[in-house]
């Protein structure tokens, strides 16, 4: 047989986890990293994961699991699920991984290993290429990634499935067969055993071709990933309209769906932005002041005048404090600093908005609610709980980053205090 370092090129993390399911796959990959496990120093064990939904089969797979590890001398953790009434394909998935996460945490591991491999790849391709992917979709399954907060390497990419059996066929190794598999009523295993064999014969090595195509994609992915992340913001839950004006329109859906799963965070990890959504919410940079749109989660994006938003889940506020300093050079600019004098600051608090809140703005003559003030300052409406005030009562004498109350006019003769907010202000106007 050929060397293990053949069929795996991938540079190995120290501790990992292999996800054996019993099946010819998983039962090769493991073969091949205990042939490497001395040689590259590998602390190697296996996570199982009984899914409990076929019955005795189930239980068969686990202890074929728990034989071949303990004739391997490879540690073993086995999870038992529970099912719900009605499981499918994502509740199974979404399990798993919550195992493999409380295995990699158990173990201290660096990675999970699963034993996809090339034409697994080309099977991925052509899925999501008929449920309508676009490039990033198109880029298959990366070699080492991360899925659902748990590390993934694939180190069989380069493999077929064909070689993973001549490899146990050599090896003498047995492996469990699920007859789900064989159901061609689901896409994945038609695309298996009826499109896939058919292109073979249309096209020899067409499997072959498409992961490598997947693979190259995913190179030119990874650089329009690079630009996209860089024209962002640190994740937060509003994006100034020029960022988005600024870039070639082909990026703008790359990076509304960057900025979306940054603001989703792992909770709703699996909840990225469909293709429709994406188009919705970009069509908002053109869109009036106010317009929304769906988004998933109960969420939805907003357009003001100077930001697009997401709405719907907490986040955390810019963070703005005032600070005084003593003595004033000059009147300051009335966003972020303001000279006063110093009996005006007794007895204000910095707060924000509260109802009943106004202001009289300097330098015109009678006052406005705030509510008002914002709106004619154009400040976009997401912002608005989020301004820190100076305030005597309802009265607001300095709206950070906006403007100035009824402040005395600047006369140097005075005992004035600088007012000075520091910290960041979207919605200020420069």
């Amino acid at each position: 047989m050929a060397r293990p370092s053949v069929y795996i090129k991938l540079k190995l993390p120290k501790r990992l986890i292999i996800g054996l399911s019993g099946g010819a796959d998983s039962v090769a990959l493991a073969h091949l990293l205990l042939e490497q496990r001395e040689a590259q120093g590998l602390e190697l064990s296996a996570v199982h994961v009984n899914h409990g939904l076929r019955g005795e089969a189930s239980d068969d797979d686990e202890a074929f699991v728990r034989d071949l590890c303990a004739r391997w001398d490879l540690p073993l953790d086995v999870y038992r699920a529970q099912p719900p009434e009605h499981p499918g394909e994502d509740w199974a998935r979404q399990t798993r991984y919550a195992f493999y996460r409380q295995a990699v945490a158990q173990r201290q591991a660096d990675a999970v290993a699963l034993a996809h491999h090339r034409d697994d790849q080309a099977e991925t391709l052509l899925l999501h290429l008929l449920r309508g992917a676009g490039l990033t979709g198109l880029t298959g399954m990366p070699e080492d990634g991360e899925v659902l907060g748990v590390r993934v390497i694939r180190p069989l990419l380069g493999c077929s499935r064909r070689q993973l059996r001549e490899i146990l066929a050599q090896a003498g190794l047995a492996w469990r067969e699920d007859e789900s598999n064989q159901d061609t009523r689901y896409l994945r295993n038609a695309l298996r055993h009826e499109l896939l064999p058919l292109m073979e014969r249309l096209a020899p090595g067409a499997a072959q071709r498409m992961a490598a195509t997947a693979e190259l994609l995913g190179e030119e992915n990874a650089v329009l990933e690079q630009l996209a992340r860089r024209a962002l913001n640190d994740g937060e839950a509003w994006l100034p309209l020029d960022t988005l004006k600024d870039v070639p329109p082909g990026l703008r859906p790359r990076m509304l769906r960057i900025w979306w799963q940054r603001y989703a965070g792992d909770a709703m990890q699996e909840r990225g932005l469909s293709r429709r959504q994406t188009e919705q919410l970009a069509q908002l940079v053109e869109a009036p002041v106010g317009s929304r749109c769906n988004l998933p989660g109960g969420c939805h994006g907003y357009r003001g005048w100077t930001h697009l938003h997401l709405l719907g889940r907490e986040t955390t506020k810019p963070g703005v404090t005032l600070q005084i300093l003593e003595g004033a050079e000059g009147p300051g600019d009335g966003k972020t600093s303001q000279a006063m004098p110093g009996e005006l600051l007794e007895g204000c608090v910095v707060r924000t908005r509260q109802p009943g809140d106004w202001i009289r703005p300097y330098g015109q003559a009678g006052r406005q609610s705030l509510q008002d003030y914002m709106t004619n300052k154009r400040v976009d409406a997401p912002f608005r709980d989020a301004v820190p005030l100076l305030c005597r009562g309802n009265e607001v004498l300095l709206a950070a980053g906006i403007g100035a109350g009824a402040v005395p006019p600047f006369a140097p003769a005075n005992e004035n205090k600088t007012a000075y907010w520091i910290g960041v202000m979207p919605w200020m106007k420069q």
